[in-house]
């Protein structure tokens, strides 16, 4: 790469919309409650925020929910914040840490596409511990959100449930600790 093609890369990003600024600063100083209990008052949660947050969560949820460190809470921001289901009831998979397992503390993030979750329990999930194929049944008041561009762009089509809400979780399988 020479540097015009570098200089023709970088004109073409866009830049980051005011959204996603705002969401990078609550994130970074872990403002998430605060930031919660705002938008509930004024009920400002605009469709860019949504989809701001959305994207914001595809890449960062696990480090959202410990900064969160309160799954309720988490669960008032995904629904108050990620875009509402528009769907059916769905069987669904996750790639699960044996250890958060056992804790009761299962993973808000699942998908219809049982490869993408075997990928997670066999990698990023297995660490520490063993990981697990989960299957569960997700009822439509269970799914806060469906997948969004970039989780399908990544083929993870990643849906957004309600942990507690999901009926009949299964463990298929177990995978030796990755990591």
């Amino acid at each position: 790469m020479n540097i015009d093609d570098f200089e023709n890369h970088y004109r073409a990003r866009s830049k980051p919309s005011e959204e996603r600024l705002l969401l990078e600063a609550i994130h970074k100083r872990s403002r998430w409650v605060e930031f919660l209990n705002t938008i509930q008052k004024d009920s400002s949660a605009t469709p860019a925020l949504k989809e701001a947050f959305h994207l914001k969560w595809i890449e960062s949820g696990h480090f959202i929910r410990e900064k969160v460190n309160n799954d309720e809470i988490l669960t008032k921001l995904l629904v108050t914040l990620l875009p509402e289901y528009e769907g059916e009831a769905v069987t669904i998979y996750r790639g699960e840490n044996e250890e958060r397992f056992n804790s009761g503390s299962v993973g808000f993030c699942w998908s219809e596409d049982r490869k993408v979750a075997e990928m997670f329990g066999r990698g990023l999930n297995a660490c520490k511990s063993r990981g697990m194929l989960l299957q569960a049944h997700a009822p439509i008041k269970a799914i806060i959100s469906g997948p969004n561009a970039h989780s399908r762009y990544l083929g993870e089509h990643e849906l957004t449930v309600d942990p507690k809400m999901l009926e009949d979780i299964t463990i298929i399988k177990f995978y030796p600790p990755s990591h």
